[in-house]
């Protein structure tokens, strides 16, 4: 699994390079990428799994916590077996995806996986924004098109990575914090869920009603990039902690491999090397003070991670020009609610957990040495300070996105509950603590996945009519891949679908993903509309094809068009139209 992970990191990072080179993904690129990836995925998973114990998929038959552990390992994997099965299925003459989540952002990732695999040059355009190159951090969408440029079916290929991933996760999760871990992430929830235990509420998608939705559904599902970045992210953060602790001394193989993680970890969740660097400074910091932050910055691990994080992050941020999404929010998204009120609904009884983690470290005094309480208590400093600091100070445009941030000092917070507040009430009160403890926890995160388990004919939601698919394909059969678009600017196109590159795709991602698009918006709807220069604007804006089916007749009308009578319709389909601009 470890190796798995490593794949997707070393496969993607070489891909990506080769495809600079070549002009391009091709299945040669594809094949060289996947075989160089592997050999080095094998031998460095064998190295990381030397230096540490847990980092294998028989560490799970000596849980410590016995069946709870299994428990949470098989119905998280049930529920991901049954979300990834259903994240792209055929229903009633159409694709549709199972998770509401997913509705939005699918066919982003969609059009990304497929623009690569028809040969998007490199460096690419941005298939949603095709008058600038793609900025978002694509690394799991370029695996993915690794596979489907090989003819593997994308429906294959998303349930394939995404079943190993989430096993991945868990076998990290479980070597990172325990039970606690696995299930603070994959049965994560708040307070609403015993709503229904009272009576004061009915069974519903409760996680309409708060912003801490359950990790599963909300984050690891529809947020791709986090299917790799999390495990390797925690595996690169917590090597460090016990370097730091003076827990284990690295070798020098294995600070080559993380500073390799470290390096390429902003090409799959910018989000994620952020919050991830400065957790890891806080640590060395916190086990050897300002020397420890020294020795991290000059150590073999930065030394080889610099280069690469240093080029993906300018690259992600435009130069840093993107540095105004920063901002300033008290109460992330909880303007209408008091402070009070707004934590307790979202994080219930999540709230007591640092305080028993600081009652455990004051009472039972003997059973840490003096050292090791320091450490304790300075990393449960260091994950409160850091989850008040993102609480208020937004790293994205949609404040909900610092989610991704939060989850950080969470799952600190959750192994601390591990290795704190474990021992303590397994020597007063046994080993059957874990039950109600678990329960109480959990329960919410639990509502809210199995309200999400009804039958896919209640819940389902449609992304491509095959009708639309087979009469867009057909328009598009003569139309170079190179082709940008004038289309409706819906999420769900059939040019998604194809990977072909619109002017303007929705707008909703392109303002979660920072970019400045309202001039070009403009301009658009002004051709799309048909107004009296739209010649000369279409030109400006670089667009090459006008293309004109159901989306478009819908948003903009049915009356014809200028461009209908000037310009060359090559659609070999009467449903579509697609005019081709000299």
């Amino acid at each position: 699994m470890i190796a798995f992970l490593l794949h997707g990191f070393y496969a993607s990072f070489i891909a990506f390079f080769l495809s600079w080179i070549f002009g391009g993904l091709s299945a040669g690129v594809a094949v060289v990428s996947i075989l160089v990836g592997a050999i080095f995925a094998l031998k460095h998973a064998k190295l990381l799994q030397a230096q540490t114990s847990g980092l294998t998929l028989k560490a799970f038959s000596s849980g410590m916590a016995g069946m709870l552990e299994a428990l949470i390992i098989v119905f998280t994997m049930y529920v991901c077996w049954r979300h990834f099965l259903y994240l792209f299925f055929e229903r009633e003459g159409a694709w549709y995806t199972l998770n509401p989540n997913n509705f939005g952002d699918l066919p982003l990732h969609i059009s990304y996986i497929r623009a690569f695999a028809e040969g998007l040059p490199f460096p690419p355009v941005n298939p949603g924004f095709g008058t600038e190159i793609l900025r978002y951090p694509f690394g799991v969408d370029l695996y993915d098109a690794l596979w489907e440029i090989l003819g593997v079916p994308l429906r294959a290929h998303l349930l394939a990575v995404g079943m190993m991933c989430a096993l991945g996760t868990l076998i990290v999760l479980r070597w990172f914090g325990g039970w606690w871990a696995m299930g603070a992430f994959f049965l994560s929830g708040g307070w609403l869920g015993w709503n229904v235990v009272t009576g004061s509420a009915p069974l519903y998608d409760i996680q309409g009603a708060v912003e801490w939705k359950n990790m599963l559904l909300s984050v690891f599902i529809t947020q791709r990039g986090v299917m790799f970045g999390l495990p390797l992210g925690l595996i690169l953060l917590e090597l460090v902690r016990r370097e730091f602790s003076d827990e284990t001394t690295l070798t020098r193989p294995v600070k080559t491999i993380l500073g390799f993680i470290w390096g390429i970890l902003p090409f799959y969740h910018a989000h994620f090397f952020v919050i991830v660097s400065l957790l890891m400074g806080a640590l060395a910091i916190n086990g050897r003070g300002l020397r420890g932050l020294k020795d991290l910055l000059l150590s073999r691990m930065a030394l080889i991670a610099y280069l690469p994080a240093t080029y993906f992050v300018l690259r992600t941020s435009g130069g840093f020009k993107k540095a105004n999404i920063v901002h300033w929010d008290w109460w992330w998204a909880g303007e209408s609610k008091t402070a009070a009120t707004f934590m307790w609904t979202n994080f219930g009884v999540w709230l007591l957990l640092p305080v028993a983690i600081a009652v455990c470290l004051v009472v039972m005094k003997n059973r840490f040495s003096q050292v090791q309480r320091r450490r304790l208590w300075g990393e449960l400093f260091i994950a409160l300070a850091c989850f008040a600091l993102f609480f208020n100070l937004m790293l994205a445009p949609w404040n909900w996105d610092n989610i991704k941030i939060l989850i950080w000092p969470y799952l600190l917070i959750a192994r601390l509950g591990w290795v704190v507040v474990e021992p303590c009430f397994r020597h007063s009160v046994g080993r059957l603590f874990r039950i109600p403890v678990a329960a109480v926890l959990f329960f919410s995160g639990f509502l809210m996945i199995a309200y999400s388990l009804r039958a896919p004919s209640e819940v389902a939601l449609s992304l491509y009519p095959f009708v639309d698919l087979g009469q867009a394909e057909g328009a598009l059969a003569s139309v170079p891949k190179n082709a940008k678009f004038l289309a409706a600017p819906t999420h769900d196109h059939a040019l998604t679908y194809f990977g072909r590159v619109r002017i303007i795709g929705h707008g909703g991602h392109l303002w979660s993903h920072a970019i400045d698009y309202q001039d070009v918006w403009d301009r658009h709807e002004a051709v799309m509309a048909g107004r009296e220069d739209w010649l000369k604007l279409a030109k400006d804006l670089g667009a090459t094809h006008i293309y004109w089916g159901p989306h478009e007749r819908a948003r903009y009308g049915l009356e014809r068009k200028p461009w209908a009578d000037t310009l060359k319709d090559v659609s070999r389909v009467p449903e579509v139209s697609i005019y081709e601009i000299p």
